[in-house]
């Protein structure tokens, strides 16, 4: 028999198992309004399946209620899906992130169609199949990218910052919570905004024209706590530009000129810095507004069409709650715009001051004085300002650090006792702003316009000269500005290189010369009223006729004639110095072969009077496109050129589609009837942040046929038996030639020369 229990206790009974979740029914009035028939069935079982799966109680819970709305919207269908999707991100993440993905779901329903939504779900898997880790802060953010972006801006923005990260996990979160510069700026350009890095190169040659100088500009990133910069400034005498201006779609190029104008007239009319002294908040910003007034008076007198630029971006109204910054915005407008109405006693008193003082115009101690005695009035009347939180009005005007001397005023004498000249830039010699002894450099009054219009900064070890964009076969998108492309230069080569070329290659040079020479390239032109020919010249024939049916002596010169072609031909020659061409050919490297074949090249076509160009490259990533001038279009072969071409090393990797657009982009410049790009490598593009070389190949054959539309041509050399592997998919069947034996290619490069060119 069993013991007793004990003296005062119960016999402990088993507990009865509770029902497990899925089996409790939900189905109410709500979800069988918009699951109907076997929708319902449908409805309840992916809600079990979520209830059985043990994520939590959480997720059923707001697959319920997220499941019943997005059927509301766009019916059952696409709701009953959403638990296989969040199933997927509970089991590849957290049960957390699914449902927050749940919830998100229903504002996206609200912005798309049935075919987006179940689109939105499948970028959504695909982002956690390739970085899981990102679903999250791309997920808390849904809403804002959705609006700014759509759906295939999203999709693109997304697949571009899975390529920015290379595989780097750190890298990709900084992406997708907008921490990185980058993915701010990529933002915008996904949403059709223009940015400051897709216009930099227009807006340095408009400077430049604007004001006979181009200053040093570099975009200004978010701050440690990810605020955005939203005014232009030039603390320190480097000029800073935001990366875009949100709120101004479809002006940015305007604003953008409008604010480098404006820090050109800061540049050419101001003084020295202003001391702060005592001066509080309120009367800095005064002052400021003043001094911006000032400087774009004087250059709206040197060029009036500022004013329409200037004046559009103005756009406070005379009425309204009488704040600090409302007053600022009127008194900016007022002193831009005569037509404005002036409706507050203070705004009146600026507008007076500042035109009964307008024979101290060029003197900036004039700001410094008025706004003084106005920032004083206005402190008077108990205006709040908050100088934390203030913004510079209207938009494109700087931030006005560049003004202020806000560590030396101790040193420095007042402003109103300086005798101030003002700084014109078309007469300053030495190019040196009196505002700061860090100012950029007048340019060179001999550089050419294509040097002046590219390359801003110098980063480490090498003159940053462009962008270029990349296509990524994979997400179908040509993302512009991808591609940083940097200018080395060359190692010291041998100053005996021509010489010992000579003793090397001199019968091959002398045969190269002959048969090149013989070479007609270009377009043959029609000679109208010849007096001798094989055809009649049709219009010279009837006014003959004419004349002899009137009695007049006719021209003899009927005849129609044709010229020979006149050699009308432009070849940039690219050479690959990525590591692999350090492998040895008997006695010599791939890349020493690939010197002499540009060196005899480069003599044929030299003596003929055919431009050419010859630039080395290689690739350390897409921020380092490094490149070697060897020779450029218009320079004469000199011992400088030798020793640049015998100072290459080989060095880093290949990639190639960048490689072929700067040097596509040079040549486009070019007037001829026939431009060729012509490539000499050893290997298939490469390089080291990109794991795929399909993608590489895809934007080289991409970069290929965008020349072709435009009427320049490229051809491929691949060196070595392995080399051309890829070149047929990249330049077709008959743009290239593979070369076996390395030591005949400066044999074979002038043969096929005048193959090409005949």
């Amino acid at each position: 028999m069993p013991e007793s229990p004990p003296s005062g206790q119960r016999l402990k009974q088993p507990a009865r198992p509770r029902p497990p979740e899925p089996a409790r029914r939900i189905a109410g009035d709500a979800i069988r309004a918009v699951f109907p028939g076997d929708a319902l069935f449908a409805f309840q079982a992916a809600h079990d399946r979520l209830a059985g799966a043990g994520y939590s109680g959480e997720i059923p819970r707001v697959f319920a209620a997220s499941a019943r709305q997005v059927a509301e919207l766009l019916g059952p269908e696409p709701a009953i899906a959403l638990a296989n999707a969040a199933s997927r991100i509970a089991i590849k993440t957290r049960p957390r992130i699914a449902s927050l993905f749940l919830q998100t779901s229903v504002g996206v329903a609200r912005r798309l169609d049935v075919t987006d939504f179940a689109r939105w779900q499948l970028v959504i898997l695909g982002l956690l199949r390739n970085a899981p880790e990102s679903v999250l802060p791309l997920l808390e953010q849904m809403d804002g990218l959705l609006e700014r972006l759509g759906l295939n801006g999203l999709d693109a923005w997304i697949a571009t910052g899975l390529r920015l990260s290379a595989g780097n996990r750190e890298r990709r979160l900084d992406f997708f919570r907008l921490r990185l510069p980058e993915a701010q700026r990529l933002l915008e350009q996904h949403a059709g905004k223009e940015t400051f890095v897709a216009l930099e190169r227009r807006l340095q040659m408009y400077h430049t024209a604007l004001w006979g100088r181009m200053p040093p500009m570099r975009e200004a990133p978010p701050d440690g706590r990810m605020i955005v910069t939203r005014r232009t400034s030039f603390a320190s005498g480097i000029i800073t530009v935001p990366a875009s201006f949100p709120g101004h779609r479809g002006s940015e190029a305007d604003l953008y000129r409008a604010a480098l104008a404006h820090l050109g007239a800061h540049f050419a009319y101001g003084g020295a810095l202003f001391p702060v002294g005592q001066l509080k908040p309120m009367q800095i910003a005064v002052v400021s507004l003043i001094e911006d007034a000032r400087v774009e008076t004087l250059a709206m007198r040197d060029m009036p069409g500022l004013r329409r630029l200037w004046q559009g971006f103005h756009v406070t109204g005379p009425d309204g709650v009488a704040t600090a910054p409302s007053l600022f915005s009127r008194l900016a407008r007022a002193l831009i715009d005569p037509d404005f109405p002036i409706r507050h006693g203070w705004v009146d008193k600026g507008v007076r001051m500042f035109h009964e003082h307008m024979d101290q115009i060029k003197n900036p101690g004039l700001s410094r004085h008025i706004g003084n005695l106005l920032g004083n009035d206005l402190g008077q009347t108990r205006v709040q300002f908050n100088a934390r939180d203030y913004v510079v009005q209207p938009v494109y005007r700087d931030d006005n650090l560049g003004l202020w001397d806000f560590e030396e005023e101790a040193r420095r004498p007042p402003q109103e006792q300086i005798e101030f000249e003002t700084n014109d830039l078309h007469r300053t010699e030495d190019g040196r702003d009196p505002r700061s002894e860090d100012r950029p450099p007048k340019p060179d009054q001999d550089s050419r316009p294509e040097d002046v219009s590219i390359g801003t900064s110098r980063s480490v070890g090498g003159l940053t000269l462009m962008k270029l964009p990349e296509y990524d076969h994979d997400a179908r998108i040509e993302r512009p500005d991808w591609v940083t492309v940097k200018e080395y230069e060359p190692s010291p080569g041998d100053p005996m290189f021509w010489q010992r070329l000579e003793e090397k290659h001199g019968a091959l040079m002398a045969r190269t010369e002959a048969m090149i020479r013989g070479a007609a390239v270009g377009r043959t032109r029609r000679l109208k009223r010849q007096a001798e020919g094989e055809k009649l010249d049709i219009d010279a024939s009837i006014e003959a006729s004419i004349d002899l049916k009137s009695g007049r002596t006719p021209d003899y010169r009927v005849y129609e004639g044709i010229s020979p072609p006149e050699r009308s031909i432009a070849v940039h020659l690219l050479l690959d110095m990525s590591q692999s061409t350090a492998d040895r050919v008997g006695a010599e490297t791939v890349l020493s072969i690939e010197q002499d074949a540009a060196a005899i090249l480069a003599t044929a076509m030299y003596h003929l009077g055919d431009p050419l160009a010859i630039t080395a490259f290689a690739s350390a990533g897409r921020e380092d496109l490094r490149i070697i001038r060897i020779k450029q279009f218009g320079e004469d072969l000199s011992m400088m050129t030798g020793m640049a071409l015998s100072g290459l090393q080989s060095r880093y990797s290949t990639r190639i589609g960048a490689g072929l657009r700067m040097a596509g982009t040079s040549l486009a410049q070019v007037p001829r009837h026939r431009r060729l790009v012509l490539l000499i490598t050893d290997g298939e593009p490469s390089d080291i942040d990109v794991p795929d070389p399909s993608y590489l190949v895809a934007d080289a054959r991409r970069a290929v046929q965008g020349f072709s539309a435009r009427g320049i041509d490229t051809f491929c050399i691949a060196l070595g038996q392995a080399a051309g592997q890829r070149q047929a998919e990249i330049f077709g069947r008959n743009g290239f030639i593979q070369i076996d034996k390395l030591e005949t290619l400066p044999e074979k490069l002038t043969a096929l020369y005048f193959r090409m060119t005949r």
